[in-house]
């Protein structure tokens, strides 16, 4: 028997079962010209094949927790580094990815060269060992291709913000009284002194500048004054040049009786003559002037 059918093994080709072997048994061609694989190498295919088919698969990621124990309601920070070509850019899912039990509170994407790093803040309010999912992050270019990657699921611990084995809310207590310095308790006495004081000052000199302008508006004129001015409007109205004496004469007893009763006190416009004389000479502020008045109301009359 020659060396090929020493060599010879059976071929399962769909084109023909039975071949001669070539001179190094790696591959036979039959009579249509078809390459045909022997047995015993189908095995060694299906690997190949199916580690082709992982490679297709989207890669896993590793995040990143810092801390990985926190207690309930604090912040955790998640980070995972995304490789990225010149022109891809993270597309999703931004800060509505679904981290199961944990709320997402942050969102932020950092660009670097050749990656991008994702970071997300979370919290959560359940105490113990909390997994933290795998989300699947997508990437896209300007051209409309995306492909996505998926990150690993960690697990970070929450603990509670109670202390020791007793888990029962503790009782509600009253507010803590501060204790002050003597030194800074005096120091505020003094300044609220200080701004009193100045509040007063600032109140009783306000008062007594609106006084003086309410005097100043509402203080009448002396009564000398006052008869100065009837006596000149009376003479600018020539009433003896009109013929008009005796209203002239009257108008000069009016004005000197309102002077004396504006001046002294004295009753005079219901007065005669001789009780204003008597008054004057009852007083004796104005005695000396009361024969003077008395011819003036005589001649007048």
């Amino acid at each position: 028997m020659g060396p090929c059918a020493q060599r010879r093994v059976v071929w399962d080709c769909p084109v023909s079962r039975t071949a001669r072997c070539g001179k190094r048994g790696l591959s036979v061609v039959d009579v249509a010209g078809s390459v045909c694989a022997p047995r015993t190498l189908w095995p060694l295919g299906l690997l190949l094949l199916a580690s082709s088919s992982l490679a297709q698969q989207p890669s896993s990621l590793q995040p990143r927790i810092s801390p990985d124990t926190i207690t309930v309601g604090d912040l955790l920070t998640y980070t995972v580094e995304v490789p990225l070509a010149a022109d891809e850019r993270i597309t999703g899912p931004g800060a509505e990815a679904a981290f199961g039990r944990w709320e997402v509170r942050g969102y932020h994407v950092e660009p670097a060269p050749g990656k991008a790093v994702v970071s997300y803040t979370l919290t959560a309010f359940e105490t113990g060992k909390l997994p933290v999912p795998s989300i699947e992050i997508t990437v896209g270019n300007p051209a409309g291709k995306t492909r996505s990657v998926r990150t690993a699921a960690v697990t970070a611990t929450i603990a509670s913000v109670l202390k020791g084995e007793d888990t029962r809310p503790a009782d509600i207590v009253g507010p803590l009284t501060l204790r002050e310095k003597p030194l800074a308790i005096a120091l505020r006495v003094l300044v609220g002194v200080v701004i009193v004081a100045a509040v007063v000052l600032l109140g009783v000199f306000l008062w007594q500048r609106k006084r003086r302008l309410v005097e100043k508006h509402s203080r009448p004129d002396p009564a000398d004054v006052v008869a100065l001015k009837a006596l000149k409007a009376l003479r600018e109205a020539g009433l003896p040049e009109a013929g008009r004496v005796k209203q002239h004469y009257c108008e000069v007893s009016d004005i000197l009786r309102t002077y004396l009763a504006a001046r002294w006190g004295l009753r005079t416009l219901e007065e005669t003559t001789w009780r204003i004389v008597a008054q004057m000479r009852d007083t004796r502020t104005c005695a000396e002037y009361a024969p003077v008045v008395d011819d003036l109301l005589r001649q007048a009359d």
